[in-house]
């Protein structure tokens, strides 16, 4: 929903509808005269609400801002912390210069409530009631019935349309594999699991995601908290459940499709099997400033100061660029795709 001419009060109205949809795959909805998504906005990881690269983000096109997750720092004084900074992002001049365009959220593990939480976190059903709150999401949404807060909607008409898929990598996902620290790699303890009894995003969202993918799209947007293509690290990934991996790109064969992801306080492009777009963190400076390695690193900078990612869609070229950009506001990544470079194979 491009909502450039829109007033804000018909994006609420719309947003209210979406809500009362059911919540498989049915939260998305077409309109014959709906312009089509051209500028998606990215980012993740804000341990404050006051920094100039969100003041730089308010400056970029956009008709669509993407939270992917550690949108609160919340992991240390359960409930009441999670409140208290969401209010303060809530308050923030930046979310408030946001709300004119459409919105949409996942969670990572600072604000799941827990640091590399899993679905064992004993507060999760709390947690996702903080965050339907902090996005004023009606009591009435089958979004608050489920469990998790994966979600997706659809923009754009048809032969312009762009479905968003936000996974939950927290509230199912099994316990990771770790090695003691004298094993560990540059990035930490976690190490893939040979174990295919473990998931990473539960039955529930399995069946879901396996529905909403058969919607009609022209291109489709998935969202991860945590990087999906790069090879393992030691930190969280999906290289860690290389199964789940596997299963997600079968699910995403033929189609037309990136991801965007979150976590880890740099920026790199990847590609193993579907390319995969890593924007963090938005206030944060990486403290070690190098990368860990990655095979499936597609353009060779990365980049470790405060930035935000840009997908700028191009329908009459059929050509996706991404772009990571930083507080001064010029590009520090990027890559232009044709979008049949983008199908996954």
């Amino acid at each position: 929903m491009n909502s450039s001419h829109t007033p804000l009060s018909g994006i609420n109205s719309r947003r209210r509808f979406l809500a009362g949809l059911p919540a498989i795959g049915l939260i998305a909805a077409h309109a014959a005269d709906e312009a089509p998504l051209q500028d998606i906005v990215f980012g993740s990881c804000l341990d404050t609400h006051d920094h100039p690269m969100l003041d730089r983000t308010l400056t970029l096109p956009r008709d669509l801002f993407i939270f992917m997750g550690d949108n609160v720092y919340a992991d240390k004084g359960g409930i009441p912390m999670m409140q208290e900074k969401y209010t303060l992002l809530k308050n923030s001049r930046f979310f408030k210069g946001l709300k004119n365009k459409p919105i949409l959220a996942t969670w990572d593990d600072h604000d799941f409530g827990e640091n590399d939480g899993g679905g064992s976190y004993p507060h999760k059903k709390e947690a996702q009631v903080e965050f339907w709150n902090w996005l004023d999401e009606p009591a009435s949404s089958p979004r608050r019935q489920q469990e998790g807060v994966y979600q997706a909607q659809t923009f754009g008409p048809a032969g312009k349309r762009v479905q968003v898929v936000l996974l939950d990598t927290r509230y199912f996902r099994s316990p990771l594999k770790k090695v003691p620290k004298d094993k560990a790699m540059l990035g930490g303890s976690y190490v893939p699991t040979d174990d295919t009894s473990t998931t990473m995003l539960g039955a529930a969202q399995w069946s879901w995601l396996a529905q909403i993918l058969q919607q009609p799209a022209d291109l489709r947007i998935i969202v991860s908290s945590i990087q999906f293509a790069p090879e393992a690290h030691g930190g969280e990934c999906w290289a860690n459940m290389p199964h789940e991996q596997q299963r997600l790109l079968k699910l995403l064969q033929g189609q037309t499709s990136v991801i965007l992801s979150g976590d880890r306080h740099w920026c790199e492009f990847s590609h193993n099997g579907v390319y995969d777009f890593t924007s963090s963190s938005m206030t944060q400076k990486h403290p070690r400033g190098s990368p860990t390695p990655n095979k499936f690193r597609c353009v060779s900078k990365t980049y470790h100061l405060p930035n935000v990612g840009q997908l700028h869609i191009d329908w009459s070229a059929a050509t996706l660029t991404a772009k990571i950009f930083g507080t001064e506001g010029d590009a520090k990544i990027e890559q232009t795709l044709a979008f049949k470079d983008l199908k996954v194979t």
